[in-house]
């Protein structure tokens, strides 16, 4: 068994959400606009929304992989979808429900894929290639920096030194 597989995959992708769940928890539309991560940070309804986003990306770029010949992926302009998309325009409650929509719908795909499938790869703008499996699991950590990224803008979390 490797270290990072399809099982530890499936299992971290349906146990963030939960986890995000909890901190967004009585958090409605006024506190997600207002609560932001710094002077300069991104509020919470901005943090779900590129979070959603990023759902969709890393979703197309997995399929792409399965699908075609090592595929080349462009960069994802994150601070543009912000204006692009209209993050502080969107409802917070309707972005939670499509990410989660999101979410079902990539572990529903990846769980129908056979074995081979989760080793096929795609080449990201800065070179780095990547197996399914390593996309996956990193749609996983992505989502987690951003649970941190909310605990903070919500007052949540403390800093702890290392």
């Amino acid at each position: 068994m490797a270290l990072l597989d399809k099982n530890r995959a499936l299992r971290t992708l349906r146990r963030t959400p939960p986890m995000f769940e909890l901190v967004l928890r009585g958090v409605d539309q006024a506190r997600a606009l207002s609560a932001t991560d710094g002077p300069d940070g991104w509020c919470v309804l901005e943090i779900v929304c590129h979070v959603n986003d990023f759902e969709g990306i890393f979703a197309e770029r997995i399929r792409r992989a399965v699908e075609e010949n090592t595929p080349h992926y462009r960069s994802a302009d994150h601070l543009a979808l912000v204006e692009e998309n209209s993050y502080k325009e969107q409802t917070l409650s309707a972005v939670w429900d499509q990410y989660l929509s999101r979410r079902r719908a990539l572990v529903t795909y990846l769980e129908k894929l056979p074995a081979e499938a989760w080793d096929r790869t795609g080449v990201f703008a800065d070179g780095v290639v990547a197996t399914v499996t390593e996309m996956a699991i990193n749609a996983a950590l992505h989502e987690i920096n951003h649970i941190e990224q909310a605990m903070k803008a919500l007052g949540l979390s403390q800093p702890v030194d290392f």
